[in-house]
């Protein structure tokens, strides 16, 4: 168990930002050789799908619930107008994954290896600005969630033994909940600027000290459920690079997820796929 709970960090964004963007392998093979005999496999493609495997059966991290759950969503929309955005600050937490297409459904993961105490702060974050909110998770936490949330708008995922998730509970639309400063805070500065210019047509002419404030008071006038589409829409132009590649099944289904969330570019693709294919 020590040994997966180690190498379960080889499924993260920063181990394959070193792999593909900086030619950084050392970690890499060094977790994999101490931690999973990798001399019996034949590439680095083979120590990927064996270690994704074992961890599936027996460390079930929180990789394990986004990638199963970035597949799923997945099978059923299109890349090409739809975005999942990964550890979005909204309020005071952030959200494990967002999705983007004609509404925000905001998911937070809850494995089996976690706690329960910061959920019902996260979940009252995300209602603010999400249409729909589910908690994933594990079938050990089921039915005390289930029971938990029996009354209200959130919905309920669990990721059963055989790894397939199950909606236990759908999500109810949430609009009455939205709030005008966790969402505008959702923003970069270039787009709350673009959101005051799609609104009133010009950009406040002040101080680069003041322009918060001013796009703040601008903004807050408009219908907050408005706003919050237009938010929406405003986050959908983070859109990815190669989604073609992203689909690809050059690219492993294990590693569907970190691809999405470091948005590699056709070159760092390549380098990756030369990585997998590395003896």
């Amino acid at each position: 168990m020590q040994n997966l709970r180690v190498l379960s960090q080889i499924f993260s964004p920063p181990m394959f930002q070193k792999i593909v963007r900086e030619d950084d392998f050392v970690l890499f093979k060094k977790q994999t050789k101490k931690h999973f005999n990798s001399t019996s496999y034949n590439t680095n493609l083979d120590i990927v799908k064996s270690l994704y495997k074992s961890l599936q059966k027996q460390y079930r991290c929180e990789y394990i619930y986004k990638n199963n759950l970035f597949l799923e969503i997945f099978k059923k929309e299109k890349l090409e107008s739809t975005l999942m955005l990964n550890e979005l600050k909204i309020g005071a937490s952030k959200a494990d994954l967002v999705l983007l297409n004609g509404t925000v459904r905001i998911y937070e993961i809850k494995t089996e290896l976690d706690g329960l105490a910061k959920l019902s702060k996260q979940l009252n974050d995300y209602q603010k600005f999400a249409d729909k909110v589910y908690v994933v998770t594990d079938e050990k936490f089921a039915k005390k969630i289930e029971v938990e949330y029996a009354n209200t708008k959130i919905g309920i995922i669990i990721l059963n033994s055989k790894n397939k998730l199950q909606t236990i509970k759908e999500a109810k639309e949430n609009s009455s909940m939205f709030e005008f400063d966790t969402i505008f805070k959702i923003l970069r500065k270039q787009e709350y600027l673009d959101l005051v210019f799609d609104n009133y047509e010009f950009i406040p002419d002040v101080p680069n000290t003041k322009i918060f404030r001013v796009c703040y008071e601008l903004l807050g006038k408009i219908d907050i459920v408005d706003f919050q589409k237009q938010v929406l829409s405003k986050l959908k132009e983070r859109k990815l690079q190669n989604p073609v590649l992203l689909k690809s099944t050059n690219t492993p289904k294990e590693l569907k997820h970190i691809c999405n969330t470091l948005d590699f570019s056709e070159q760092e693709y390549q380098k990756l796929y030369n990585f997998l294919a590395t003896k």
